[in-house]
């Protein structure tokens, strides 16, 4: 039970709250005892109303590369977006489809850049400490 001393009109009331529910109190105010009834108000709350465009698929564009040469049968690749640590080979080296042309870091991970196919090294676009992105030609091989 709890005590309040209320004044009202400068009039002073000692109420002590006996029990509490969601439709009345109990109460005894100057040692009467009254039991209080809640009227039930209702509080309009607002719902959020979430609205959005309608959602256009993109469409498909082709990937570019920083390299603005045309991709090729006979192009190397980053698979992935890394830093270039090591480059294997050098501009007319020939080169077996397997063998490692390059090592890049990603993802805190060493990874081998391997040649697809037997051929010859055109040209190299990229050197080491290079930051590339997936997709980004790394080489360019002929025929052997």
């Amino acid at each position: 039970m709890k005590t309040y001393k209320l004044k009202v009109n400068d009039k002073e009331y000692k109420v002590d709250i006996e029990s509490v529910s969601d439709s009345k109190a109990d109460v005894f105010c100057n040692d009467k005892r009254y039991e209080v009834l809640f009227e039930e108000v209702s509080v309009k709350t607002k719902t959020p109303v979430i609205s959005r465009k309608a959602a256009i698929p993109l469409q498909d564009t082709p990937k570019t590369n920083r390299n603005p040469k045309n991709v090729s049968i006979n192009t190397i690749t980053a698979p992935i977006p890394g830093l270039i640590t090591e480059i294997a080979v050098s501009t007319g080296d020939s080169v077996k489809g397997g063998q490692i042309v390059a090592k890049m870091e990603a993802m805190k991970m060493e990874n081998n850049i391997l040649a697809s196919a037997d051929g010859k090294i055109e040209s190299i676009s990229v050197k080491v400490g290079d930051s590339v992105l997936e997709g980004d030609v790394l080489m360019e091989m002929g025929d052997a």
